[in-house]
């Protein structure tokens, strides 16, 4: 609403105060045109494919909302969509809404639409923290509201690696009051009207990450990767072994248990070729055995000591 007072002394208003309304203000449209600019890529990879700057009717962008009511209204004009950057349409909450065009390719909302999507659903609903009595409700319409637009800028996917930059709206509401206050002088310091104009007042926050191969982060990431799968490792067979509840059951499961083996030394038997070749004959291609080794070895013995 705007109101205006006139007075004819700088310290007394007068009683002629007249408060009147712009019709349909929820339905004026907001023209949407921005760019960014990574100038440390744009410097090193001037030459390489990468994305350093981006322009908004050069790509395509998306309003998010979670509100499922402006998801369903949206969905049946197919600009209604599951994620950023997908063609699949939907009517749930939350949903990425497609922007209008212009024929240069620039974006405009409804200021509606922006409401909605910060979660105002009407101009006339009451302000937070107002009392919800219809004589006294205070609205968004006669106090305003200042809502903050972040357009996040960014050339990455999931799974997918780098794409073609495209960038995100999200609307948020950070205050439920915005006023302007314009004097108008018909007589300087003696007569006149001030003009009281509440209203929406829309704040825009810009920003964005642009990618690039840098082979020295790559590496410092492999390293750090490496170091920590050896750590975690320590960490998870300490508490399997020492902390866990089924710790005996995991260290059986970890370790193979073996018996111990006999101390006693065993003699290896000789082969038969061994024992074919240890045979002793007496000299007439008679075999001798072991009792027939003894009782020869005795003789000289014998003989030494009957003499």
């Amino acid at each position: 609403p705007v109101s205006s007072a006139t007075a004819t002394n700088p310290t007394i208003a007068t009683a002629d105060d007249t408060t009147f309304y712009i019709a349909q203000s929820e339905a004026f449209t907001v023209l949407l045109d921005h760019a960014v600019t990574a100038s440390k890529i744009c410097n090193a990879h001037s030459h390489r494919g990468y994305a350093c700057s981006a322009q908004s009717s050069a790509y395509q962008g998306r309003l998010y909302s979670s509100n499922q009511d402006l998801c369903q209204r949206q969905s049946q004009w197919n600009r209604s969509f599951v994620d950023y950057a997908s063609d699949r349409a939907t009517d749930n909450a939350p949903c990425y809404i497609e922007p209008n065009k212009t024929y240069a390719g620039l974006d405009f909302f409804s200021l509606d639409v922006l409401l909605q999507a910060a979660g105002v659903a009407s101009l006339d609903d009451c302000i937070p923290g107002g009392t919800a009595h219809a004589s006294f409700c205070k609205t968004y319409r006669e106090s305003g509201a200042t809502l903050l637009l972040n357009i996040y800028w960014h050339d990455k996917k999931p799974y997918s690696g780098r794409v073609d930059p495209h960038y995100i709206y999200v609307a948020q509401l950070v205050a439920t009051s915005y006023k302007q206050s314009i004097p108008f002088y018909e007589r300087y310091r003696s007569h006149r009207t001030l003009l009281r104009a509440h209203g929406i007042k829309i704040a825009v926050l810009l920003g964005g990450e642009f990618h690039q191969f840098r082979f020295l982060q790559f590496l410092i990431t492999l390293t750090t990767a490496l170091g920590l799968l050896a750590v975690a490792t320590t960490v998870v067979d300490s508490c399997m072994l020492y902390v866990l509840p089924e710790k005996e059951h995991y260290l059986q499961a970890k370790y193979e248990q073996q018996r111990p083996r006999s101390c006693e030394r065993r003699v290896p038997s000789a082969s038969p070729q061994r024992q074919a070749e240890d045979q002793v004959d007496d000299g007439n291609g008679q075999p001798v055995t072991s009792a027939d080794q003894e009782s020869l070895l005795a003789e000289p013995l014998l003989q030494e000591g009957g003499q």
